[in-house]
């Protein structure tokens, strides 16, 4: 491998705000998992009359939403290498 392709992109991230990259990974795929549940059970509450769970999918979807963005935000979005072309 060249040393370019190393130094375009870089294996430190000094601007993170996690530098833990295992954190942010495990961080992550819990929010994932979650969005995943949150959004099968309101599919299913939502094609049955059997049950009726919207008081606690909204406030669910609305708390993850949250911090789902709020981990984008400030942590994602922070941590990607700026590039110029």
């Amino acid at each position: 491998m060249s040393t370019e392709l190393h130094e375009s992109y870089p294996t430190e991230t000094p601007n993170a705000v996690l530098e833990n990259p295992s954190v942010r990974r495990v961080v992550n795929v819990v929010l994932g998992i979650i969005g995943i549940i949150i959004g099968t059970v309101t599919v299913v509450d939502a094609s049955t009359a059997a049950f009726d769970l919207t008081p606690f999918t909204i406030p669910a979807t609305v708390g993850y939403a949250y911090l789902a963005a709020i981990f984008g935000l400030a942590i994602t979005t922070p941590n990607i290498p700026k590039h110029s072309a």
